[in-house]
């Protein structure tokens, strides 16, 4: 079991997420935050209640037990405190406040219970965070130091504290909250307060098995109450990457408080710690980047869907490139024909919703036999094409192995091809910048494109002048292998997703030339006549977290076509061509280069 944890995030963030056109965005909407826990969500409620006395202000800043606003004052949702409507965003934590009914500091189930009391309700729309226990292990772990049984005792309170935040969830799941992010513990022992003293094992041996029985409670509740998205923020595992190397979060000092109980140092943006527990409102910052990270997920995950975009994109260049080679002017002839063809492209999707704009540089080779006469042409090719993938937050490299078979009928003026075939497709070093920033999740896999195309046309004849009108369908299908990340931050699970479309499209060519020379031209418009492609859906790994479905429909849409070139026969069987073919849509483009040596024998 991963162990959990709390980026900096801002309402426009949450507006980003949910933002993408054509998506299922209401699976991450939240109306508005209703908070439970501790001082580590408290936004002044134990100040308030204590005529503001605790903590004292300064040098604690208006209430917070921190020299800033807590993460939960940093998601995006601007909530009352204590004493605010109920209706509306608001925190019910206190500092202080153990997990279970104890009156004052006001414990985590007389929160609720309050909360309810005062005609609070809970709706599909609501973001529940729930944040506690660690009051329970400090004030346990004395006792237990003291006892013949440190850690049997110890365990007895991290599990009772862990079935009561359990308990809680369950109770706010049952009254019709839409979803819950629970966070767990951090390894205490990297806090001022415990680092390098004799209470840090046990201090670490509380908060894991705390996280352990949490997340089995946990699992239980979501079984029992599919109509709640239950998500465990994985606080201990992120905890471990900040400390490891803090300077990459902007942090110069993770190991002491700035607040030494006396004084307070000069730089508190510069330190994780504003006392011996408690985060600087930067380091709530961070913890607030990695609850983003885990509950905007389902947005934050179908920016994926480029992968099989892209694969996708291939697969129909590579049909595209059957069918032109038996839809030129010049006659087939008796015989067979290799064929060596290397290209260089680069594309480019504008920004949609949270997918960034995606910008793919390639090249590739492709060797193909063909073979007939002059009214009957077969041909085999393969090849393989690697593309460079940069989408923003989202970057990989993408390789794809592809075989086609082609075959086409003509006439003296008239020409129908077929052709049809298959790729195998590899994601190599995917790469996903999370929200806690910088921290990279480095992930592969794999998949697979079918896809055919019919295409027919005339050719008329004007002196040395060749005009061809031509009508083209394809149809291609993407399926991306089911993959999972592995990290600090929250492990994405992407399932298994297609892509399927249907595309028609209309050109008109123009040849002219001598024998051995030929220039050409053509310009066409294509446009999607059925996208069925599947929604991409993303979940997290070893959470109790819902699969959660976006829709992003291919960005290709309608795109006007245009190609150039010239062939140049050297001898009576080589043949040497150098041609470019360009698809401008509204919201995309690509461009295609290419030589292609043929030898006929």
């Amino acid at each position: 079991m991963k162990a959990l944890m709390t980026g900096a995030a801002s309402a426009a963030l949450a507006v980003a997420l949910v933002a993408m056109s054509g998506s299922a965005a209401s699976a991450q909407t939240y109306d508005r935050l209703v908070v439970f826990g501790d001082s580590l969500s408290d936004n002044g409620n134990l100040y308030g209640a204590t005529g503001g006395t605790q903590p004292a202000s300064p040098p604690y800043w208006q209430g917070r037990f921190s020299d800033g606003r807590t993460f939960a004052e940093q998601l995006g949702f601007n909530a009352a405190n204590f004493n605010g409507p109920v209706t509306g965003s608001i925190n019910m934590a206190f500092g202080g406040a153990r997990t279970d009914s104890q009156t004052a500091p006001l414990g985590m189930q007389l929160q609720l219970a309050t909360y309810l009391a005062r005609g609070g309700k809970f709706g599909g729309g609501d973001l529940v965070s729930v944040l506690g226990g660690a009051n329970n292990i400090f004030q346990g772990l004395p006792a237990a130091g003291a006892s013949t049984n440190p850690t049997g005792t110890i365990a007895t309170t991290s599990r009772s504290a862990a079935t009561d935040v359990a308990g809680l969830v369950r109770s706010v799941a049952q009254a019709g909250a839409g979803t819950i992010v629970v966070t767990n513990l951090p390894r205490l022992s990297v806090t001022p307060q415990f680092r390098n003293t004799a209470a840090a094992p046990l201090a670490d041996f509380a908060a894991t098995t705390f996280n352990t029985a949490l997340y089995n409670n946990l699992a239980s509740v979501a079984a029992a109450n599919g109509g709640t998205n239950i998500i465990q923020v994985d606080l201990f595992t992120a905890g471990d990457a900040i400390a490891a190397d803090p300077a990459a979060f902007g942090i110069k000092n993770a190991t002491a408080a700035c607040f030494n109980g006396v004084t307070v140092c000069a730089n508190p943006g510069e330190y994780f710690y504003f006392d011996g527990v408690h985060p600087t409102t930067k380091g709530h910052s961070i913890i607030a980047a990695l609850v983003d990270d885990y509950i905007y997920y389902g947005a934050a995950g179908s920016r994926m869907a480029v992968l099989g975009e892209t694969s996708w994109r291939s697969r129909e260049d590579d049909l595209d490139e059957a069918t032109r080679v038996l839809s030129t002017r010049e006659g087939w002839g008796e015989g067979t024909r290799l064929t060596m063809s290397l290209l260089a492209s680069t594309a480019k999707t504008d920004a949609r919703g949270v997918i960034d704009e995606v910008k793919t540089d390639g090249y590739g080779a492709r060797l193909a036999l063909e073979t007939g006469n002059e009214t009957v042409r077969f041909g085999l090719a393969g090849g393989i094409r690697q593309s460079e993938l940069d989408a923003g937050v989202v970057t990989a490299d993408i390789d794809n192995f592809s075989i086609d078979v082609y075959g086409g009928w003509r006439s003296e003026t008239a020409f129908v091809n077929l052709a049809a075939g298959a790729a195998q497709d590899d994601y190599n070093d995917v790469k996903r910048l999370t929200a806690l920033a910088p921290l990279v999740h480095t992930t592969s896999t794999r998949g697979k494109s079918f896809g055919a195309r019919a295409q027919g046309g005339m050719w008329f004849q004007q002196g040395n002048l060749g005009i061809s009108p031509r009508v083209a369908v394809a149809w291609v299908d993407t399926s991306v292998d089911e993959f999972f990340e592995a990290g600090p931050a929250a492990d994405y699970h992407y399932a298994e997703r297609k892509l399927d479309a249907v595309t028609g499209e209309v050109a008109l060519r123009l040849e002219h030339g001598t024998e051995r020379t030929q220039f050409f031209v053509e310009g066409g418009w294509r446009d999607t006549l059925s996208d069925n492609s599947d929604d991409a859906r993303t979940g997290i790994y070893g959470n109790t977290a819902k699969v959660l479905a976006q829709t992003v429909d291919l960005p290709f849409g309608s795109q006007g076509l245009a190609s150039v070139g010239l062939s140049h026969r050297l001898g009576d069987k080589t043949n040497v061509e150098v041609s470019y073919r360009g698809r401008f849509g509204s919201d995309f483009n690509s461009h295609l280069g290419g030589v292609r040596l043929s030898y006929a024998f």
